[in-house]
C-alpha cells in the first residue's frame, strides 16, 4: 500500500510538473504572435519603416489608422490574458501562484522576443497589460494608465500633441516606478509572487527602451 501510494504521489507531480511546463510553454507561444505585424503584412504595410520601427500596435495605428490599430492592441492585450486566465479563474487546476507569475512573464517575453520575428518582437506595452489584469485583476493595469494619462494630459498642455519615441521610454518608465510601490504593497500584503512578474517585466521593458531613453537622457 505504501508503495502504492508513492508512485501515485510521485505520477501526480509530473503531472503537475508537466502543466507547468505547458503552461508557461503555451503563454510564451500566444505573446510571440505579431498581430500587428500580421495585420500590416496583410495591408501592406512595413512596420519597420513606421517611427521607432516597432511591430506592434501603437505603429500600426499610427501607419493604417485605429481601424486596424486598435482591433491589434486589443489582441495585444488579450494575447497577455489568455490563456493563463483560464488557469487562473479555474480553480481546480490548482496552479501554484508563481507557476502563474512565471507563465504571465513569459508571454511578456514571448511578445518583446517573438521567434516568428527572429526574436525581434515589440515593446511589449500592451502585453503588459494584459499579464498584470491576471494576477492583480485591474489594480496593476490602473496604476499605469493613471501614470500614462497624467503624463499625456501634461505634455498636451505643454503645446505638444504628440509624443517622440524617447518620451514614450520616459512615460514607460515612470509608469513602471509607480507600479513598484504598488507591487511592495502587494508583496508585504500576501502576494510575493508579483516581485517575480515585476522585475522580469521591468528588465525586458527598459531593454526594449533602452535605446530612446538613453536619447532622451543626452537631450534633457
Amino acid at each position: 500500500m505504501a508503495r502504492k501510494r508513492n508512485k501515485n504521489k510521485i505520477a501526480l507531480e509530473e503531472r503537475k510538473l508537466m502543466l507547468n511546463f505547458f503552461l508557461i510553454t503555451i503563454q510564451f507561444l500566444s505573446g510571440a504572435v505579431m498581430y500587428s505585424h500580421i495585420i500590416a503584412k496583410i495591408k501592406g504595410i512595413d512596420l519597420r519603416k513606421i517611427r521607432d520601427g516597432n511591430p506592434g500596435s501603437s505603429n500600426l495605428w499610427r501607419a493604417a489608422g485605429w481601424k486596424y490599430g486598435f482591433p491589434a492592441l486589443m489582441l495585444d492585450y488579450f494575447k497577455g490574458t489568455f490563456p493563463i486566465a483560464f488557469f487562473v479563474w479555474n480553480e481546480s487546476f490548482h496552479v501554484n501562484r508563481y507557476v502563474i507569475a512565471f507563465a504571465a512573464l513569459s508571454g511578456i517575453l514571448g511578445h518583446a522576443f517573438s521567434p516568428f520575428l527572429k526574436f525581434k518582437g515589440g515593446k511589449a506595452i500592451a502585453t503588459t497589460f494584459g499579464a498584470w489584469s491576471v494576477l492583480t485583476k485591474w489594480e496593476g493595469p490602473m496604476v499605469l494608465g493613471t501614470v500614462f494619462t497624467i503624463f499625456s494630459i501634461l505634455h498636451r498642455l505643454r503645446g505638444k500633441n504628440k509624443t517622440t519615441p524617447e518620451e514614450d521610454a520616459f512615460r514607460v518608465m515612470i509608469g513602471f516606478a509607480a507600479l513598484l510601490i504598488y507591487t511592495m504593497w502587494k508583496v508585504f500584503n500576501g502576494m510575493p509572487e508579483l516581485a517575480i512578474l515585476y522585475f522580469g517585466n521591468f528588465l525586458i521593458v527598459f531593454y526594449k527602451h533602452r535605446l530612446e531613453l538613453r536619447r532622451y537622457l543626452k537631450g534633457v
